[in-house]
């Protein structure tokens, strides 16, 4: 978070009173405290925080990121029991594990907040990080009142306000105990613990359950009729339902567990199939949804279910493959020769949340208001959606443990993660994973365009995010794509990528052969001009640990302080000249180009886009007009890019029909799109129609590299010429 958003101050006092208890906190590490609170005192100030916090309409969600730790790895039977009075402070507890109770309400802050006693009464206060939004799973199914669990490997920390805690940020370190486990001790077991009930009782209670949209309660009522003798019918109709009910919270690989009862695909029931292939969708493993459901068809032939949620597959892969990349770990390469433009991948996102305006409705899991996220130790702060895609890959990775291994190969530091059988999720490897993936975006692409005239021709207007008219909202929206994540850094990128809500599509940005390595700016240059290379190699240095070193920063470096300070002077002055001046920009211009010694086709020249491009509507219109110059204006703009265009000057025409000729694909720029229909159009005037529908061709094909799609894609925009 940078020192120009809003509230920048506020949150940086949040983040400074967070590393001063942590300070405070470390100076007690080891410290078995003597204050702790009665437990009514516990409770009574619990009970009263929880209901002023429930009569505050509206507050900014904060998620802490401390100290890292690791998740308990250790089976529950090498553990010893430790009771509350006996923690210490700041210390994770290895080789120890409690038995608790909550003992209240839940209360949802920027954790879970409940109220924990031991075996021997005492109490204290609980916070289980990275959960479920309250529209998708309501606290009170979480931290459920006198719900019995184990925790182990205990960590026990002091709040910014002093209060003792026991904090949980590992979820896979509790062990949730169902009401008839033999480990609940006798005096916190409900009454109805003894009774005794068959198997089509526990099947019944659970199916009201998922009516009413209660899947977690409705799991434990399937599990209790499992446990309660069934007979084989009964047992499949059990895990049929249980499937259901783990399919709506996304728990996929338990689906497969249950559905796979039967073995055989042909053997299964019509919902077990179903249901089975929507996990396999759900998973990502499109082949075998497929089979699943030619299984379904051809066994149930009348059967509707899931045919058009099997159908199809949400993501494409195109002619690249993860190889290798030296000096930059791994890397996407191109596996055959591909064009300009074309679709190298189109992947939807493994985890997606989009930004929704303060106030407005939050209805659906991907969809969230825009909270703040604190990273202690790392001395930084966000704003936006980035510790709800670290709570999202938490869950999900916790309900479908098969995208673990997948995930955990993405870039991550230095930060190692400790192997598991079963495995566990360490939330803070999660955390690392996601600030080195995780990319903010727009809705659409199309969102993101700054050209006027594309926005005042579209018919598809521009879906406002909160800061409504701040180019900066539009990217609080983020994701995390697993094998776009693997496409490096370059200022000079070989391929472009573009979003159409959780889809992101990547196109070769030139014609590129077989072998070569993908690359596309980490960074979104906001405004009109493009960010000079030192800036943008700090920004990538604090945020990835790394620098450019692309054509553009290396030149940038070697130049001579004294041309930089020029060039720099001189697009100052270009800027403050009147745009009717043709004569004295024409002459900047000249000084400009004077500052760079190497070729365009060497080193693109992104400062110089805009300033040449400004020309054209000079000898468009007015005294200057002239169709010829204004196509050469344009050409020298695209030659500035790196661009090599033949055939395309007005009176260049060297075979019949004549033929425009793109050798080389320069720097993609989003102004691209309006220069090609201005050569468009300058050729209608001229009568040359062949060379006008070509330019309208490459005019679509540069719409494509930054929208990704060309349905949007308006071709009587420019001035006309």
């Amino acid at each position: 978070m940078t020192s120009e958003e809003p509230d920048y101050d506020q949150i940086a006092k949040v983040l400074a009173a967070q590393q001063q208890a942590a300070r405070n906190a470390g100076k007690r590490r080891g410290e078995r405290p003597r204050d702790l609170p009665s437990r009514n005192q516990i409770i009574d100030e619990f009970t009263m925080v929880s209901l002023n916090y429930r009569m505050n309409s509206y507050m900014v969600n904060t998620t802490v990121i401390g100290e890292p730790y690791h998740p308990s790895t250790a089976s529950l039977n090498t553990l010893k029991k430790i009771s509350i009075r006996d923690l210490k402070i700041e210390i994770n507890h290895r080789g120890f594990y409690m038995l608790l109770r909550f003992l209240c309400p839940p209360m949802r802050m920027t954790a879970i907040m409940n109220i924990v006693e031991d075996e021997q009464g005492t109490a204290n206060p609980f916070a289980l990080y990275l959960q479920e939004p309250e529209h998708v799973r309501p606290a009170q199914s979480i931290l459920k009142q006198n719900r019995v669990f184990i925790l182990k490997e205990p960590y026990f920390k002091v709040g910014t306000n002093g209060q003792y805690a026991i904090r949980v940020d590992h979820p896979t370190d509790i062990i949730w105990l169902f009401e008839d486990d033999p480990r609940i001790p006798e005096n916190w077991r409900s009454k109805s613990f003894k009774e005794t009930k068959p198997a089509e009782y526990w099947k019944k209670r659970g199916n009201d359950l998922v009516n009413v949209g209660k899947f977690y309660d409705a799991l434990e009522m399937y599990s209790r009729g499992l446990r309660s003798s069934p007979t084989s019918a009964e047992e499949e109709i059990l895990r049929n339902n249980r499937a259901l009910a783990n399919l709506r919270i996304e728990a996929y690989d338990a689906v497969l567990g249950d559905v796979s009862f039967i073995a055989k695909l042909e053997d299964r029931s019509e919902k077990a199939l179903y249901r089975g292939g929507l996990a396999l969708y759900g998973l990502q493993r499109f082949d075998e949804a497929a089979e699943v459901l030619r299984v379904l068809e051809t066994k149930f032939p009348d059967s509707a279910a899931g045919k058009g949620e099997l159908a199809h597959s949400a993501s494409f892969t195109g002619p690249i493959e993860i190889r290798d990349s030296p000096s930059r770990g791994k890397g996407l390469f191109t596996t055959k020769q591909v064009k300009a433009g074309d679709l190298l991948l189109c992947e939807k996102a493994f985890s997606y949340c989009f930004a929704a305006p303060p106030g407005e409705a939050v209805k659906t899991k991907s969809i969230s208001p825009a909270s703040v996220l604190l990273d202690v130790p790392g001395n930084r702060s966000f704003f936006g959606t980035q510790a709800d895609i670290i709570r999202d890959v938490s869950n999900k990775l916790i309900m479908a443990p098969s995208f673990k291994s997948e995930f955990e190969t993405l870039f991550h530091g230095s930060y190692e993660s400790v192997p598991s059988t079963p495995p566990v999720v360490d939330t803070f490897l999660v955390a690392k994973i996601i600030n080195f993936n995780c990319f903010g975006c727009p809705l659409t692409s199309k969102d993101a365009i700054s050209d006027p005239e594309w926005n005042r021709a579209s018919k598809l207007p521009s879906t406002i995010q909160h800061d409504a008219g701040s180019q900066s909202s539009l990217y609080r929206t983020t994701g995390l794509w697993l094998k776009a994540s693997f496409i490096n850094h370059s200022c000079d990128p070989t391929c472009r990528r573009s979003f159409l809500g959780d889809l992101q599509i990547v196109r070769a940005a030139r014609d590129l052969p077989a072998g070569t390595e993908l690359t596309f700016s980490y960074l979104v240059v906001l405004g009109k001009s493009p960010e000079d290379p030192k800036s943008l190699n700090r920004r990538l240095l604090e945020s990835w640990g790394f620098e450019c070193s692309c054509p553009i920063c290396v030149e940038d470096k070697e130049l001579p302080p004294a041309i930089k300070n020029r060039r720099s002077r001189l697009l100052k002055e270009f800027d403050n000249i009147a745009k009717t001046n043709l004569k004295k920009r024409k002459e900047v211009l000249q000084q400009l180009e004077s500052t760079y010694s190497r070729p365009p086709t060497e080193v693109p020249r992104p400062q110089m886009w805009l300033p040449l491009f400004s020309l054209v509507p000079l000898y468009a219109t007015g005294k200057h007009i002239s169709n010829e110059k204004a196509v050469d204006q344009v050409l020298s703009t695209f030659a500035s890019a790196g661009y090599i265009i033949k055939g395309a000057g007005l009176l260049e025409v060297e075979e019949l029909p004549p033929r425009i000729r793109v050798e080389k694909w320069g720097l993609p720029n989003e102004g691209a799109t309006s220069a090609w229909l201005t050569l468009r159009n300058a050729y209608k005037a001229w009568g040359d129609m062949d060379r006008a529908e070509q330019a309208k061709e490459f005019a679509r094909i540069s719409w494509m590299l930054f929208i990704g799609e060309d349905f949007s894609f308006v071709w009587e925009n420019p001035p006309k010429v």
